[in-house]
């Protein structure tokens, strides 16, 4: 069975969880996977690729804008700060997995922080970017201004045709939830746009470098469960992680 790393902002252990990771270790466990809890530690990347076949960037607390040289005061500045530990061991993570062709799945801030990683920057609120042409709510919240929990699908988006994120999960348009103020805003090397909301925000990114796995989501699919996108997803991630675990079960000296 293959094992797949899950980061977090709030790390307890490698296999006890946070109530906000609980989603993704049961989205994991539903593809068919292991899990473990990723350190939030650069120094520790060696060893930890020496244990899994796969990561999972999971969302989150906003990356620190001074990464990308973004403004740091926006209309929705992130009120619980940020994580310098996380964003910067996200950033070298995503980078390695490009290097070595580790399967790597990004959802919300793991969008956000792989292309950050590779050069990107953010829009840092999208209702402030977009003003009157902010029709979609993308944070999905109550008349009431509250935040939604339920997750629950409430807007589509539209994927290139050619795309190799359409053919992974065979089809061109999907119904997705989204928890999400900020965005990608310029697309950083190596990845490209192809995946939009009706007022153009950016949605699903591609690697345009070689790679077995690398996908990268502004929703939540662990969220929507029994959703045939999210399966592809999930399923995506677990088999090609289980393909690299068998390609390295060969060659036993190999460096992962």
């Amino acid at each position: 069975m293959p094992r797949i790393a899950i980061t977090a902002t709030h790390v307890v252990s490698d296999t006890d969880v946070h109530p906000d990771v609980v989603p993704y270790t049961k989205a994991v466990e539903r593809a068919g996977a292991a899990w473990t809890i990723a350190p939030n530690d650069p120094s520790t990347i060696d060893d930890l690729l020496a244990r899994v076949d796969g990561l999972l960037v999971t969302g989150g607390l906003d990356v620190d804008p001074a990464r990308y040289g973004g403004r740091a005061e926006h209309a929705r500045k992130e009120a619980r700060g940020y994580s310098a530990a996380r964003d910067a061991f996200e950033i070298a993570l995503a980078r390695v997995a490009r290097d070595r062709g580790v399967p790597l799945l990004g959802i919300c801030r793991g969008l956000q922080v792989a292309n950050v990683a590779f050069g990107g920057t953010l829009i840092e609120d999208v209702r402030e970017e977009l003003g009157d042409a902010y029709v979609i709510e993308h944070r999905q919240t109550y008349d009431s201004g509250l935040d939604r929990a339920d997750y629950a699908p409430n807007h589509d988006v539209a994927i290139e045709p050619e795309s190799a994120f359409a053919r992974l999960v065979q089809t061109t348009t999907c119904a997705t939830n989204s928890m999400h103020h900020q965005a990608a805003r310029a697309v950083g090397e190596g990845l490209r746009a192809v995946g939009h909301t009706s007022d153009g925000v950016i949605e699903v990114l591609d690697a345009t470098f070689a790679h077995p796995f690398f996908y990268l989501v502004q929703w939540h699919p662990e969220e929507l469960v029994g959703d045939a996108v999210s399966d592809r997803l999930f399923g995506g991630l677990v088999s090609a992680s289980a393909s690299r675990s068998a390609q390295l079960e060969k060659q036993p000296q190999a460096s992962r």
